[in-house]
């Protein structure tokens, strides 16, 4: 459970600093700097483990593919944000994690109790609440596109999530999340060598601020890893998911960006949620 919480408050913290980033560099740049740097930082600890990738080559196979999974489901995700409604696209992301309950129950064999139910239901709603936001009403064709993106950054995260489990069992910590960054950052650079008038270069400030985001990132990938070797999918996933709650939560903190009565109803909910998967965990 600390593991999930861990996760969460990573993935929140480095997708805060991202949209930061985002607003000077642009989203696409930001994820590829991100992807790269992290490869960087998780390349000697991922070392010791590379005997792995000989004893359990389906596993690596596997972990190659949840490179390119995460790559398009990031593509996805912020496509989605360009041409959809962010209070239609954010939801539908953030329920990615009952795509990952389901392929637990379904094919790890994971058993989920009345009490651990109502928690999971709870951790849910509170965060489809925190990340609707308000906006101004847009045409239905923009709607359908953004619904469509956010879909597939739902089934693709969902599937990363749980895939996770058993490459981490095989090949550890660290060599999922080496394999992840790599082969991200080679997907990602590809709408870059299609465009070559566009340039790479970013300025320090932004460099420094990608930095940050690619060691909250690369620090959540590792823990949740951790945490699905010595706990289940369902609890380790659902906390996890819990990322889009501490961004906005940052946000209001940091920005002074007010939150509505809803989102304030959600983080009400997470917490009640987190407080009876503690009681049933």
């Amino acid at each position: 459970m600390t593991f999930g919480l861990l996760t969460a408050a990573g993935f929140g913290t480095a997708d805060f600093f991202a949209k930061l980033s985002a607003n000077r560099v642009g989203f696409l740049r930001t994820a590829l700097f991100m992807q790269a740097i992290g490869t960087v930082l998780v390349l000697p600890f991922a070392l010791t483990d590379t005997s792995r990738l000989f004893s359990h080559p389906w596993a690596a196979l596997v972990g190659t593919l949840l490179g390119v999974v995460n790559a398009v489901a990031t593509l996805c995700l912020y496509k989605g944000f360009e041409v959809g409604r962010l209070a239609i696209v954010s939801p539908i992301a953030s329920t990615a994690p009952v795509v990952a309950i389901l392929l637990a129950v379904t094919f790890l064999g994971e058993t989920i109790t009345m009490g651990r139910l109502v928690a999971i239901g709870l951790v849910m709603l509170g965060i489809i609440l925190v990340s609707i936001q308000r906006t101004k009403a847009n045409a239905f064709g923009q709607i359908a596109k953004g619904t469509a993106y956010a879909i597939g950054f739902m089934i693709m995260g969902g599937i990363l999530l749980f895939e996770l489990k058993p490459v981490s069992t095989d090949l550890g910590v660290f060599l999922p999340v080496l394999l992840i960054r790599s082969i991200g950052t080679l997907v990602l650079a590809v709408p870059f060598l299609n465009r070559r008038t566009r340039s790479l270069r970013v300025g320090m400030r932004a460099f420094r601020t990608i930095t940050v985001v690619a060691c909250l990132d690369t620090f959540a990938n590792v823990i949740y890893n951790v945490g699905l070797i010595f706990g289940t999918v369902t609890i380790v996933s659902t906390l996890g998911g819990m990322f889009s709650a501490v961004t906005v939560l940052l946000a209001w903190v940091i920005l002074k960006e007010r939150l509505t009565l809803h989102q304030s109803f959600g983080f009400a909910a997470i917490v009640l949620g987190v407080a009876t998967l503690i009681a049933f965990g």
